[in-house]
């Protein structure tokens, strides 16, 4: 890949960057060095140089990792963690004692000097951390390289595994999914395709799934890109991707024709693939679909329901940060997960949290950005069944009727919330299985 197709992400290393930064490193340092030398105190700049570039490895490693890309400022980085080393020296220069406190401000200060082996244990310190910092380095562009080869965007923000693991192509590799097959073969009829929500997985629509396949229907329940099993497939997440995705999927199994099915933001998608893919799509069937007609109330509703969603509304760079962080630490939130949420089964609760904060952020945005469920919903391309649950506190009904649907979109209003696919799963099979009937 050359330079000029590199994203931001990659510009603090361009060889200009790295050398500028050099330059400035070195002048800097040299001129550090004589401050010191000319109080006779020589031995206190290497210490502090060192600890200085040990503190700026380790940062640049926890940068990486946490928010998948190099940070700005990959050299100059030790001159700020050095300054903040020596900073008590600089101010008993001009008359202020040092004090006990400014050791733990300065980076063990003081205490960095009784190390034993000194600065020889110091330097061995320091180069391994700049060695594991540049490892680390190393890997994450090898994998960002190999998906470019591949033809793919680089991965920018995908953390966890993905900082050092290529992300997979999903043009050859599948959805993972779960093919539920029919109990009572001969009477499939159109297969069914089950799109999960927003942070979730194919947990959601399973047991709605399986009493479906029970009634003889041939069922494909997908982790959609970016989320649960599908964690490592695509670099780009955008509505777009994901209606491919299903195509692909669709053609994998060569289904010339689905009945699909929407949960939440899957509605989004599944209109997404009715839109790319007419001729595939017999009839939709929207469950509690994403679409609102005042955006803003929605947004603000969202951001009280998920400190995630009203920071990725509100601060995206913020949010990728806590994201990246619950990538690393995801079997931790996996534990916790259910007691934050007591309502939901505690399988789909652990799944809420296999995600990336790209796929997580092209979803969220999707719903509010060329959402095309409020086109479909007035102007229907395909038979289409709104379903809404009367104690959704998420997207109400009235969120959905004030779109002003047309006369021709079956509208089913049940008692349940908006988890209805897995707290009532045998209704929502039911209102399935009865699109088109009267």
């Amino acid at each position: 890949m050359s330079a000029d197709r590199w994203p931001r992400a990659y510009r603090p290393l361009r060889p200009l960057s790295l050398v500028a930064q050099i330059a400035v490193l070195a002048v800097a340092e040299v001129g550090l060095y004589y401050s010191y030398a000319a109080h006779d105190a020589r031995f206190h700049w290497a210490t502090h140089f060192l600890v200085g570039l040990i503190a700026a490895a380790l940062w640049q490693s926890v940068h990486l990792v946490i928010a998948a890309r190099p940070s700005r400022l990959q050299i100059v980085s030790v001159l700020l963690f050095h300054l903040a080393a020596m900073w008590p020296d600089l101010v008993f220069r001009i008359g202020e004692p040092h004090e006990h406190w400014m050791d733990w401000l300065a980076l063990g200060h003081i205490s960095v000097h009784y190390l034993p082996g000194g600065d020889t244990s110091w330097l061995v310190l320091a180069l391994l951390a700049a060695g594991g910092y540049a490892f680390l380095l190393s890997r994450w562009l090898m994998a960002r390289h190999a998906e470019a080869a591949a033809g793919l965007s680089p991965a920018i923000g995908i953390g966890g595994g993905g900082v050092i693991r290529s992300q997979l192509d999903p043009r050859t590799h599948q959805l993972v999914h779960e093919h539920l097959e029919p109990d009572v073969p001969g009477r499939a009829g159109d297969p069914i395709v089950l799109l999960h929500g927003l942070g979730a997985t194919v947990a959601t629509w399973l047991p709605a799934g399986r009493a479906l396949a029970e009634t003889g229907k041939s069922v494909l329940v997908p982790d959609l890109l970016g989320f649960g099993s599908s964690l490592r497939l695509g670099t780009r997440f955008h509505l777009a991707d994901q209606a491919e995705a299903v195509v692909r999927l669709l053609d994998h199994h060569d289904i010339t024709r689905v009945h699909l099915v929407g949960h939440s933001w899957g509605c989004v998608v599944a209109a997404a693939v009715a839109a790319r893919a007419p001729e595939r799509v017999e009839r939709l069937t929207l469950v509690s679909p994403a679409a609102f007609a005042d955006p803003q109330a929605a947004r603000d509703r969202f951001g009280k329901r998920s400190m995630l969603a009203r920071m990725t509304i509100d601060s995206p760079d913020l949010a990728s940060l806590v994201c990246g962080a619950m990538c690393l630490l995801r079997p931790a939130f996996a534990r916790v997960a259910p007691r934050i949420e007591p309502d939901v089964p505690a399988s789909i609760a652990v799944d809420s949290v296999r995600h990336y904060f790209p796929s997580y952020r092209d979803a969220l945005e999707s719903i509010w950005r060329d959402n095309p469920v409020p086109a479909l919903l007035r102007a229907p391309t395909h038979p289409v069944t709104v379903v809404l649950g009367e104690q959704d506190d998420i997207v109400h009904p009235d969120d959905v009727l004030d779109l002003s649907p047309d006369p021709s979109v079956r509208i089913e209003r049940v008692d349940g919330t908006h988890y209805l696919p897995f707290e009532d799963p045998a209704t929502t099979a039911r209102l399935i299985r009865g699109v088109g009937v009267s």
